[in-house]
């Protein structure tokens, strides 16, 4: 997305981009003939993890944002159960929010036609990545500004680029269980986690 022309997003629940498996169950044939009786059914244990599948680096079938010239407000979830990394680039933009892998919860355990208005409506309880990798690149003039813990699998930030926290408070940042500073010009691999305190 090029905001460099005044393009804004500001979305009303607060989530700029979600990532989660398809929940719509579609049709179904019966006896022939396609009909809305599908049910989708809300999965209660977690994720199995790949390990044949890796978080940090890009695959070519992962979900990926780009943005340029642009100020951000809101977050970026990947609930994804099985293997697929989100991709965030920024270039020239500012970005405020939590950026995470996520366990994402439907507000009810089925959906069918009855309910379909449920379809693509979660909460999100930030974890670490599983099979779910979160790879941010910060650009050339990009400000990342987190507020609430983040978990990623990479992070890249450019010579000019910069991590901070909300007026007020710090950011730290943890790679592999061990506290590592953020520094500019330089990139991170591994179980990432941002705090905000």
């Amino acid at each position: 997305m090029d905001g460099s022309r005044g393009a804004r997003l500001n979305p009303g629940n607060g989530i700029i981009l979600q990532m989660i498996e398809l929940d719509d169950p579609g049709p179904v044939n019966v006896d022939g003939k396609m009909m809305n009786v599908g049910v989708y059914s809300e999965p209660t244990d977690d994720p199995a993890k790949d390990y044949a599948f890796d978080t940090t680096p890009v695959h070519t079938a992962d979900g990926a944002a780009a943005f340029t010239s642009i100020a951000l407000k809101g977050d970026f979830y990947n609930g994804m159960r099985k293997g697929k990394n989100m991709v965030l680039t920024f270039e020239d933009s500012t970005v405020q929010g939590v950026i995470s892998a996520t366990r994402a919860k439907h507000r009810v355990s089925t959906i069918d036609s009855s309910n379909f208005y449920e379809l693509g409506e979660v909460t999100n309880t930030v974890q670490a990545a599983v099979n779910n990798g979160v790879v941010v690149q910060l650009g050339s003039g990009s400000t990342r500004t987190v507020t609430g813990t983040s978990y990623l699998t990479k992070l890249t930030v450019s010579a000019d680029a910069a991590v901070r926290a909300p007026r007020g408070k710090s950011v730290t940042m943890t790679v592999d269980g061990a506290a590592t500073a953020i520094a500019a010009g330089s990139s991170y691999s591994g179980a990432i986690v941002l705090t905000v305190g």
